[in-house]
């Protein structure tokens, strides 16, 4: 769904994935909201919230999670940086090209 009103990205979610992502509306702080969709990770059904920050798009994946892990980790894969993180049940990863300071910066937007 491309929209950048998170009233109309977060009901698309219903019946697509069997949990409700936290849908938040960052435009004030630099990093509107795109769209979502959902992909299809390591055979899991996920939602993906799209944003950009600047020229750099970042795609917010969001989970069931199995295991806890509230403290964010910061690595690389294939040239992207990545963030991951737990809040409850539901485990996130923030992927971007944007500079790993710039991404952590975006995930205490999307944390707090």
């Amino acid at each position: 769904v491309v929209s950048s009103d998170r009233h109309a990205v977060k009901p698309w979610f219903a019946g697509r994935v069997d949990f409700s992502p936290k849908v938040k509306d960052l435009a004030d702080r630099g990093s509107p909201l795109t769209g979502g969709r959902v992909d299809d990770v390591s055979g899991r059904r996920v939602a993906v919230l799209a944003y950009m920050h600047g020229r750099h798009e970042v795609d917010l994946f969001v989970w069931v999670a199995s295991a806890p892990a509230p403290a964010v980790t910061m690595g690389v894969s294939r040239g992207y940086h990545v963030a991951r993180w737990t809040e409850g049940d539901l485990g996130y990863a923030a992927v971007s090209d944007m500079e790993e300071v710039e991404l952590r910066a975006f995930v205490d937007l999307v944390r707090n």
